[in-house]
């Protein structure tokens, strides 16, 4: 008699699994291994896959955080985190370069920028656009443009970090599954029953740390949408106006609303996207093919505020933002067991935050409780559909 797969579980009984190894799953996974905990981690795809929202060779990292001035205490403990794992690793992960904010004196994005420079007393420079293109020869920036430049930001190298936390967390004992895909989970008095297309394993505690694939693995938990992306890169020709030593990381917003952003040349070109805006879809049927409608209004941001470069991408890829309706993450316990916690749908601006946030969940998962103010994550501020 065959077993249902159900039936089929693992001796092994895990104190914690988790599912997805993206920047916040490998984040989590070698916190909670840190903790002393047997970790096990699911991804369904191979290591630094190009699929979904952690890989495309740089990041930003900032800290006068125009989206809301309550992530600036979790970004700047990230920077500390991410400073120790690289001094461990030995790798270089982070690398400062400096930021600008760019766009309108009385636009969203300098104001809000201020605003979280102010709240925190973060070192930070007001400019012209006069100034920056003196300053900063990469950019052709109109007069009246303003920026706010601030010294403590710069590129973060997602590959190499995700790698950094998995070797880590190995070297600890966590256990990964990768190419194995998470089917379904249940909670049971005795634990948690995670089922693959491959086995079906047990833990304690659950982590959904799954990105675009969270959706369908706690239906009607948290709205979310999966809008696709594409970022690309200009040859910089080994100009050196254009790398990492005199030319910052930036974010512009445009007159019409637009947001780009852009990351200095570091041995790909120089990195340029617009920043939403994107399609939304299903994860599984994502249009990987580049068209010209992706590349046109960056090529014509390219050619009006680094009028150096030539306009047209020399390479491209597309990723996965996972959105809320407010744009701001979710990091909470599920609301019909507390076994399980969510921490995802970080809306296109959460690379940045992975290791403060693994620490958030290996707190929240060991001592029950965390010094990081996250309450504006909840589920709460959500209504959502009762479960059957």
């Amino acid at each position: 008699m065959i077993c249902p797969l159900w039936e089929r579980v693992r001796v092994t009984q895990y104190d914690v699994a988790v599912i997805g190894c993206g920047a916040m799953g490998a984040s989590a996974s070698n916190s909670l291994a840190s903790k002393g905990l047997k970790v096990l981690t699911v991804e369904q795809f191979g290591l630094n896959h190009k699929l979904g929202s952690s890989h495309g060779g740089t990041r930003i990292i900032r800290q006068a955080y125009a989206e809301d001035p309550r992530y600036v205490p979790l970004v700047r403990r990230a920077f500390e985190l991410w400073e120790e794992l690289q001094a461990k690793a030995g790798k270089t992960l982070i690398r400062l370069t400096g930021g600008l904010m760019v766009g309108s004196g009385d636009g969203g994005l300098v104001r809000d920028t201020l605003t979280s420079a102010m709240q925190y007393a973060l070192p930070h420079r007001v400019m012209s656009g006069r100034e920056v293109n003196e300053n900063f020869p990469a950019f052709s920036l109109e007069d009246e443009e303003t920026a706010v430049f601030e010294e403590r930001a710069g590129i973060l190298f997602p590959e190499e970090c995700v790698s950094t936390f998995v070797g880590e967390a190995k070297l600890l004992g966590c256990d990964f599954k990768f190419e194995e895909q998470v089917s379904g989970w249940r909670g049971r008095k005795e634990g948690i029953e995670i089922r693959t297309e491959k086995e079906t394993y047990s833990a304690n505690k659950l982590v959904f740390c799954s990105g675009a694939w969270t959706g369908p693995l706690i239906p009607g938990v948290v709205p979310l949408e999966c809008e696709r992306q594409v970022p690309m890169w200009f040859d910089a020709k080994g100009d050196p106006r254009f790398g990492a030593e005199r030319m910052p990381i930036f974010v512009a917003e445009e007159a019409d609303a637009r947001t780009f952003y852009g990351i200095p040349d570091v041995g790909q070109g120089v990195k340029a996207a617009m920043h939403h805006g994107g399609k939304m879809v299903a994860p599984e049927t994502v249009d990987r093919e580049v068209t010209e409608d992706d590349v046109r209004p960056v090529r014509e941001f390219i050619s009006r505020k680094l009028s150096g470069l030539n306009p047209e991408p020399i390479s491209s890829t597309t990723c996965l933002y996972t959105n809320t309706p407010d744009s701001n993450f979710v990091v909470d316990f599920h609301p019909d067991d507390e076994r399980v916690m969510i921490v995802s749908a970080c809306s296109g601006h959460g690379f940045k935050f992975a290791p403060v946030l693994g620490e958030v969940v290996s707190d929240l998962l060991t001592v029950g409780k965390t010094t990081q103010d996250i309450s504006f994550l909840g589920i709460s501020r959500f209504s959502r559909k009762p479960l059957a």
